[in-house]
């Protein structure tokens, strides 16, 4: 698991939202986070940015990488973005902006896109959270403007298996 060595906060509505993507899970949701020493998320709220990435990686472990997914998906369609991203390409560009809302550390990572052609992407991540939940992520901006996608993992490491980044090909 990628932490934050600075520290750091994690705003309360984007985790809200991924557990409202675990609608259907609502026990494994109640005991990971009792487990963290809560009971409940306060969309309201910052929290630390490693006890977030652990409730992540926790759920992660638990509900394995399709399902993870489909939450990252689930979750883009509640998670708070900039305003006036109302494109795939205008989404994807914004991922940066989205995360630092909802982050903050010093050593919290990027995300950069760059456009190959008028239909595909590659996204570079240096994030914290679960590489599953970057490909729903991707996915669900891609959804959310009614544009299937396909996103494979591009060759150069993966930040789960201890990569220092992890590099999405997207064709929409």
């Amino acid at each position: 698991m990628r932490t934050s060595k600075s520290g750091g906060q994690y705003n309360g509505a984007a985790l809200y939202s991924f557990l409202l993507g675990l609608g259907h899970s609502e026990a494994l949701v109640q005991k990971v986070l009792r487990d963290a020493g809560v009971d409940r998320i306060d969309p309201t709220r910052w929290y630390d940015i490693n006890w977030a990435m652990e409730i992540y990686y926790a759920i992660y472990e638990k509900i394995g990488r399709g399902a993870m997914i489909a939450v990252g998906k689930k979750m883009i369609e509640t998670a708070p973005f900039p305003p006036g991203l109302d494109d795939v390409k205008s989404l994807l560009m914004g991922l940066d902006a989205a995360y630092r809302m909802n982050a903050r550390a010093a050593d919290m990572g990027t995300i950069t896109c760059e456009f190959d052609d008028d239909n595909s992407a590659t996204l570079v991540w240096t994030t914290l959270g679960p590489c599953p939940l970057n490909v729903g992520i991707i996915e669900g901006c891609c959804s959310r403007v009614g544009a299937p996608a396909l996103v494979e993992h591009g060759a150069g490491g993966c930040m789960d298996e201890g990569g220092s980044s992890c590099t999405y090909l997207v064709s929409f």
